[in-house]
């Protein structure tokens, strides 16, 4: 899950929102090995209305193993890419560069993993799907972090 909104306590909140900030001090985003390793993003207003959704099915939900995501999986040197690319649109200058780096030692093997969600049990008791596409989305939290202003 990823976004930013007006009352977001904790600056650096996930990989999105660290790689925003990264772009806009003009730092280069480091993605460990080639950047293949898919994660399934779900922007933080679509996660919100599957929570009120599961409020609302709360019976039919109740005892299960719920899962919430968007289906598809986004390449993280895509999203980098994306990333750079948006908030250079936002802030008129190069986008910044995506580089390759050696993981840490402390990387753990699931940061090695892809994810996608299979979101279709939920959608089905509750008819929920995502709506902000990963754009759109990318966008927003650009916006919420500059306040819609650039640096």
């Amino acid at each position: 899950m990823f976004g930013h909104g007006p009352h977001t306590t904790a600056r650096d909140r996930g990989v999105v929102a660290t790689m925003v900030r990264r772009a806009l001090a003009g730092e280069p985003l480091t993605m460990w090995n080639d950047g293949s390793v898919t994660r399934d993003f779900v922007y933080v207003e679509d996660a919100a209305r599957a929570f009120a959704l599961a409020l609302d099915h709360a019976e039919a939900l109740a005892g299960g193993h719920w899962l919430v995501g968007t289906g598809r999986g986004v390449r993280l040197g895509d999203a980098f890419s994306d990333i750079a690319r948006l908030v250079s649109e936002r802030v008129g200058e190069p986008p910044v560069p995506v580089v390759s780096v050696d993981p840490p030692d402390q990387a753990e093997a699931t940061d090695f993993r892809s994810v996608e969600i299979d979101p279709s049990r939920f959608h089905g008791v509750t008819g929920w799907r995502d709506l902000v596409p990963w754009e759109e989305a990318v966008r927003l939290t650009v916006d919420g972090i500059t306040g819609g202003a650039g640096r």
